[in-house]
């Protein structure tokens, strides 16, 4: 991989009560990934929590070219319009952008 790469990683606790909302926000926020040039690494459930507490249930690792794709994204009309479907669908959401060290 190249050092300056770029990941958003994601992690989440899905809310229970809203959970066959899931499918249909990740569909979405997927495509809205992809229209600003965000490539999936991968998606992952949680299997075994070992240590920690509030384990995600869920993570995604998207890489994009910098940053500020990121950012833009983040602060775009697109993702904006998903926000009141995400705070049902999640008690907890982690978005953080990273590179390799």
């Amino acid at each position: 991989m190249e050092a300056n790469k770029t990941f958003l990683v994601i992690t989440a606790i899905v809310n229970k009560q809203h959970i066959a909302e899931v499918p249909e926000y990740l569909g979405s926020v997927m495509q809205i990934f992809g229209q600003n040039g965000g490539k999936p690494v991968g998606r992952y459930k949680t299997v075994n929590a070992l240590i920690g507490e509030d384990s995600p249930e869920m993570m995604a690792v998207i890489e994009f070219d910098s940053p500020k794709a990121i950012e833009n994204m983040v602060n775009g009309e697109d993702f904006n319009a998903l926000a009141e479907q995400r705070s049902r669908v999640f008690t907890k959401l982690n978005m953080i952008i990273s590179q390799i060290m």
